[in-house]
């Protein structure tokens, strides 16, 4: 992706201060290209030039459409409006409206008009400069997108409406916060158009969906396991961490004032629900559910999914050998990353509005229905 460092400019009364700015290809009428720096303004409604660009590009300047530009300060400036054809980089071209002015005391900017309002600009302040991507998201995808933002919103603010136990809509809530935190996570993948790690996304998603299918079919029973089980990972990764502490992280913990008083109820809660997740007299599951993840996602029907998904995504996953040689991958794409993971938290929003009998508009809940068949 093209990135453009910012400039330092002076200014009357704040000193010198950077901005940013891109570097464009214009095209001349004699389909040579020129290379320009333009300073990015996210105010001006419209690209601008000075004068003298419509004589280097071969530019009958007063065959445009006459406009007046404004400024903060009242003052006028004529110029002429042009579609000047723009390359931002290898793959990224637009035909873009310019107003060439009439003077040279104007700046040479890119206004919003075919392109900001087009492209995805990060401007970032930490490392002062401006990456510049393709739209992140085609039109289609948006709106799918945006109806699954509302159907979140309806499930959210009916939330007291949902007919579940205490118990079930505790946990309901844990899936719901873990299913939006990986799907933002994975959405800024997105933005930056670097879609190689998407395969944990969505190997994450589908185990947090095949887990709350496997939940909702049994909510209250399941939904104690869930809770329970929370006390055998806490005092296995704590004691992990305080058996033998390495790191300053590790050695915090064990020297913790905390420790003396919250050991002996972490280990009485342990004692407490170990005996439910018992596989033998001396091995305990390594989950709440009980059985392997393919076991699993046999159990509510999703084997195919399982072999498809998580099972592609093991190797990437674990850095095997054969995924670390190759320079894309499967699941890396920019369209399968959002569609799987779309899917996924459709599934886990589409189960929420069944199981608790909420009531979403036609539109949501056509949506979710397409979304979640996707795959299925």
């Amino acid at each position: 992706m093209p990135t453009y460092r910012w400039r330092s400019r002076p200014t009357k009364h704040f000193g010198d201060t950077y901005v940013p700015f891109a570097q464009v290809s214009l095209r001349a009428n004699d389909s040579s290209f020129h290379v320009l720096a333009l300073q990015i303004d996210t105010g001006a409604v419209v690209s601008l030039l000075r004068q003298s660009m419509a004589e280097l590009l071969g530019i009958d300047l007063e065959s445009g459409r006459r406009v007046e530009l404004g400024s903060i300060g009242g003052t006028q400036t004529v110029a002429f409006v042009h579609n000047i054809y723009t390359k931002f980089c290898a793959n990224i071209e637009y035909v873009v409206p310019f107003a060439i002015a009439t003077n040279e005391i104007v700046p040479n900017l890119l206004g919003r008009s075919n392109a900001i309002d087009c492209l995805h600009f990060d401007f970032d302040g930490t490392l002062q400069e401006t990456r510049i991507t393709a739209p992140w998201l085609e039109q289609d995808s948006l709106r799918i997108r945006q109806f699954i933002i509302d159907s979140e919103k309806v499930i959210i603010a009916n939330w007291q409406q949902l007919k579940f136990s205490d118990s079930t809509y505790q946990v309901v809530n844990r899936f719901l916060n873990r299913a939006g935190q990986l799907y933002a996570s994975a959405e800024s993948l997105l933005r930056m158009h670097c879609t190689y790690g998407g395969p944990l996304f969505i190997r994450s998603l589908f185990e947090l969906a095949v887990q709350f299918q496997y939940l909702m079919d049994d909510p209250d029973n399941r939904a104690k396991d869930y809770i329970d089980f929370a006390h055998i990972t806490k005092y296995h990764e704590v004691h992990a961490v305080t058996k033998t502490p390495r790191g300053p992280i590790a050695q915090y913990v064990a020297d913790s004032p905390l420790r003396p008083k919250g050991a002996p109820i972490n280990e009485k809660n342990y004692l407490r629900v170990r005996p439910q997740f018992m596989r033998s007299e001396k091995k305990e599951h390594n989950n709440w559910y009980k059985m392997s993840v393919a076991k699993l996602a046999e159990e509510v029907g999703w084997l195919g999914e399982y072999n498809l998904v998580f099972k592609s995504t093991a190797s990437w996953s674990h850095g095997d050998p054969f995924s670390t040689s190759q320079q894309t991958n499967t699941f890396g794409t920019h369209e399968l990353l959002f569609t799987f993971c779309m899917h996924y938290y459709a599934r886990i929003l589409l189960t929420i509005a069944d199981k608790g009998s909420l009531s979403l508009s036609r539109e949501q809940s056509d949506a979710l229905n397409k979304l979640s068949a996707e795959f299925a």
